[in-house]
């Protein structure tokens, strides 16, 4: 029996959790904890569309795919201009190969056809069949079979510290010690005043919302404070576009859009991964125009499928994605309630918004001689994706964005998953992962699972070093 209640006590049941109270198990432990703040386990992850990022697996060599070792960590350091945390996240993405194995040794299944996260050079996403909801039952499942303790409807109130080492957590008013406190209780996106303070880009009152769980309010930047850890990674993480017609999560926009800047202008292939639109976005004062006519959302019969198939994204654990908040219904209604513009003409719709008629005619007279050429010598979008913006009426929908999927503010930890101290030293006995971490997230969203496979990876790294250190002192 150890000298403490628990040998290591996780806080947050996501992906990060999970897979940390796993690792810690695998070195040596049987007094394993998980706090709960919610009725049911999972966090965001449950929520998620369970792509996770990986370089190196079984299943990406089984599919004949070459990802040498390096290659995922050079990628997301250049995308990233390396203003992030080289050594933790060359750790991690090593290791994010062998972190998908893991996974299947536990219970989650992969779809044998990888897909595209983003813009890398080979195919990284790993598709889980039954997405984020079935890789939390995995990973719980397994919790259980190794005899995870499993605390639902416990908020932990502060951290339990004595000599500058954390001991434990507090909860429901009752003092739980241990010898090691990983940290992951998700980000802050439930909370709209650290949104306002630590993701000011992504918050605009009325329009930003959040698609993870309520229980994302940025708990571990209160235990950040009472322990001295340093915090970074401001206005980092990830937004989406959204035209503020409805709470509807749409991370892509179709293939027959044409996306404008403030000034008329356009300035990326619209079907570009949503961590690129972010970026691009956010070069251009957070704020651009999705413009289409009516054949997008009336087609002819002889073009109906071409419409139709509007996504570059196939995803083998995702139906085809379709538009949702630019279909015919919702468009005609937010046009009556004057959320979005229409016009017979392009002059016309240039007017409503506010832009030079030049620019507008312009750039759409552009687009369509791309489109009658059949390539996009511009910007790069395939020609499958190119149709005329030439039936009226025409349409310009004012998008911002502000649907939070991610938050990048929050510890600082090394590449052990260790909290490091305002003072430059690791906090003893304290670690994080996932979500509530700082300094992964860069200024650009690599792709799809890229979060999911920083909560399992670092889970993974931080339990394991909890674990040695617990048995270490058992």
């Amino acid at each position: 029996m150890s000298a403490t209640d628990f040998e290591v006590i996780v806080i947050g049941s996501g992906a990060a959790g999970l897979s940390a109270a796993l690792s810690a198990v695998e070195q040596g432990c049987r007094e394993v904890l998980v706090v709960e703040s919610e009725g049911v386990v999972g966090g965001s992850s449950r929520l998620a569309g369970g792509v996770i990022m990986g370089s190196g697996s079984r299943l990406q060599r089984a599919a004949g795919i070459d990802d040498p070792p390096g290659a995922m960590f050079r990628e997301y350091m250049a995308l990233n201009a390396w203003d992030v945390a080289v050594g933790p996240v060359e750790r991690w993405a090593a290791r994010s190969g062998e972190t998908i194995d893991w996974l299947v040794e536990h219970g989650v299944k992969f779809f044998d056809r990888l897909i595209y996260s983003g813009e890398e050079r080979v195919p990284r996403g790993h598709c889980v069949d039954g997405g984020g909801q079935a890789l939390i039952n995995a990973l719980h499942s397994s919790c259980r079979r190794q005899g995870v303790q499993v605390a639902l409807g416990r908020r932990v109130e502060r951290l339990l510290i004595e000599d500058g080492t954390v001991r434990g957590v507090v909860s429901g008013g009752e003092s739980l010690t241990a010898a090691a406190v990983v940290v992951a209780t998700g980000g802050f996106g439930a909370n709209p005043q650290l949104l306002a303070e630590h993701y000011p880009s992504a918050w605009i009152p009325g329009w930003t919302w959040y698609i993870g769980a309520d229980g994302a309010r940025g708990d571990a930047l209160k235990f950040a404070a009472e322990v001295g850890a340093q915090t970074t990674g401001k206005d980092r993480g990830l937004r989406t576009l959204d035209p503020g017609l409805a709470k509807l999560n749409e991370a892509f926009l179709p293939g027959w859009t044409v996306l404008l800047d403030a000034d008329g202008r356009r300035f990326c292939d619209e079907t570009a991964p949503y961590g690129l639109l972010d970026t691009l976005v956010r070069a251009r004062g957070d704020r651009a125009y999705v413009v289409f006519d009516d054949a997008a959302l009336r087609p002819p019969a002889d073009k109906a499928e071409k419409y139709r198939d509007a996504y570059k994204q196939v995803w083998p654990n995702h139906a085809p994605f379709k538009p949702k908040n630019y279909t015919a219904d919702m468009i005609d209604e937010a046009v009556k309630n004057g959320k979005v513009h229409a016009a017979d003409d392009i002059a016309a719709l240039a007017e409503k918004l506010g832009l030079p008629a030049e620019h507008l005619c312009g750039e759409i007279d552009r687009y369509n001689s791309l489109v009658e050429a059949g390539v996009d010598s511009d910007f790069g979008k395939a020609g499958k994706f190119l149709v005329p913006i030439s039936t009226p009426p025409f349409y310009a929908v004012d998008v911002r964005p502000v649907t939070v999927n991610h938050t990048g503010y929050g510890l600082r930890i090394d590449e052990y998953g260790r909290v490091i101290g305002r003072n430059g030293r690791v906090i003893e006995g304290l670690y994080a992962a996932g979500e509530c971490t700082g300094g992964i997230a860069g200024v650009t969203y690599m792709g799809s699972g890229s979060s999911l496979a920083s909560a399992c990876g670092f889970g993974r790294i931080a339990g394991e070093d909890a674990g040695r250190r617990a048995r270490k002192a058992a």
